[in-house]
């Protein structure tokens, strides 16, 4: 079923919000730091009453800020999520190609994307607070200034080493991962071929060494993360000490007063406060915007609508470089024709959205759609799970459903029976007619037919022409080589090999 989409959060950054409330962090953290040492040198004056209260005024204003900044990243990190999520479903609905990205990994750049309001507050706060570098030169002097500057310059060139050893690691881990899950699952799905061959060993001790390999990559991304931290809380802890021994002698020697002094430790280290808490978020900020983009290359889409069908344009897909035009409305056939091995299926594929077309445009009407190929699964389950897939259909229908399409005796009275895993015990003929019954039982507004008739013999093509002719508004695409179901088309397209 595709459907017009929400819209991408990649839209919805709050980067005005994050903004707004990283100026507004940094200007009451450095406003608090310079009330916080006016309300200690009052207890140091022995003026307690006034000393407390603002200590308690810095305290709770501190408190305001931290609950409001927490409340106000998670509910944009909620609202990122639930919209990624939604895009994401859709994504479930193609099948996974060969060599593209997992859709545990896209689960992941989801959650990492979603850091990124929170990372655009800590950023901005980060150079808002830089404003303190004023302040602190007015309050200890040109050589507190200097150090200040010259160790948060310094610490630039080791977040970059940082960053890059980190995004390294990143990328050699993904792809550890991705080898991973693509072996697993190969291997679980050739579980009673090497149960059979005595070789179950030889599967786990495959998978046993790629997840070693795994877990090695990613102790060495913790311990990149722990260096970077490990600069931070260096530089702050010398700067602060430094800055605390110039303004010490200084008071000694009666250059400045205590109030000052103390303003340019606390401003110090509320100007280093902000920047280490951006810094050791770097390796966060570095997964965040590479999530953003790989968000907006797999799931980003453009919102499109359209009361037709399928409106194709100069539709070229992978398999085939003719371009394809035409505009299919409810109720109207279309015929695809060509050897095998010329793009049909991959034409259909792409029609459905389970391909990317390599050019052209491709709009799809909020439609419910219904795929049947000789490939096309069954479910282990009773007959009327595979028929209904859940839904609540009368019986009497299903009923009529099958015998319309000439699946009628004691193997499809019982729609209790249970099939075996993908339909084993019937024939393949049956198996066709039985994912068409679900097909039509689902009410689908287009039904894509992936060269069936083949299988089917002369009886069952006419019945199954008969049931297609009573669904008048009932959109049809159908894929063959040569035996066509449908003889009353409106529109044929034929491919060259």
């Amino acid at each position: 079923m595709t459907s017009a989409t929400p819209v991408p959060a990649r839209e919805v950054t709050f980067k005005s919000g994050a903004r707004l409330l990283g100026v507004a962090n940094a200007a009451f953290s450095l406003a608090g730091s310079v009330l916080l040492a006016v309300a200690l040198s009052y207890l140091a004056q022995r003026r307690i009453t006034s000393g407390i209260w603002l200590l308690l005024g810095v305290l709770g204003l501190r408190w305001v800020l931290s609950t409001l900044m927490s409340q106000w990243s998670e509910h944009a990190s909620a609202t990122l999520r639930a919209r990624w999520r939604a895009t994401l479903v859709r994504h479930f609905t193609r099948p996974q190609p060969e060599r593209e990205r997992g859709r545990g990994d896209l689960a992941l750049a989801i959650e990492q994307a979603s850091d990124a309001p929170a990372l655009d507050l800590l950023e901005t706060s980060a150079i808002a607070a830089l404003a303190g570098l004023a302040v602190l030169f007015w309050a200890g002097g040109w050589l507190t200034l200097l150090i200040t500057v010259a160790l948060l310059a310094g610490a630039v060139p080791l977040y970059q080493r940082a960053g890059r050893r980190s995004e390294a690691t990143a990328l050699e881990y993904q792809q550890r991962r991705a080898l991973l899950e693509s072996r697993q699952l190969e291997l679980l799905h050739h579980t009673t071929e090497l149960r059979a061959l005595g070789a179950v060993s030889y599967g786990a001790n495959e998978i046993a060494a790629i997840s070693d390999s795994e877990h090695a990559i990613a102790m060495r991304a913790i311990r990149t993360a722990l260096g970077s931290s490990l600069v931070t809380e260096f530089l702050s802890g010398v700067s602060i000490g430094l800055v605390a021994m110039v303004v010490g002698f200084a008071l000694l020697g009666g250059r400045i007063s205590l109030q000052h002094a103390l303003i340019a430790v606390l401003v110090t280290s509320e100007v280093f406060t902000h920047v280490r808490r951006y810094g050791v978020e770097f390796h966060r900020r570095e997964d965040s915007e590479r999530s953003l983009g790989v968000l907006d290359g797999h799931l980003s889409a453009p919102i499109t609508t359209t009361t037709e069908l399928i409106v194709a344009t100069d539709l070229v897909t992978e398999a085939s470089d003719r371009p394809v035009s035409f505009i299919l409305a409810p109720g109207q056939r279309l015929l695809v024709t060509g050897p095998s091995g010329s793009g049909k299926t991959t034409l259909l594929h792409t029609l459905l959205g389970w391909r990317d077309a390599r050019a052209g445009a491709l709009v799809r009407g909020a439609i419910r759609s219904a795929h049947v190929s000789v490939e096309s699964p069954l479910l282990s389950g009773t007959l009327r799970d595979n028929l209904t897939l859940g839904d609540s259909v009368p019986d009497v229908e299903v009923r009529e459903c099958l015998a319309s399409l000439g699946l009628s005796g004691p193997r499809f009275e019982n729609l209790n029976t249970t099939l075996l895993a993908d339909g084993k015990g019937i024939s393949t003929g049956e198996k066709v007619r039985l994912v068409l019954a679900r097909g039509l039982l689902a009410r689908p507004d287009l039904l894509v037919v992936d060269d069936v008739a083949g299988v089917l013999d002369d009886e069952g093509r006419r019945l199954v022409r008969r049931v297609l002719d009573e669904h008048p508004t009932l959109g049809v695409v159908e894929a063959t080589v040569d035996t066509p179901l449908l003889v009353d088309v409106a529109l044929r397209i034929e491919l060259a090999p």
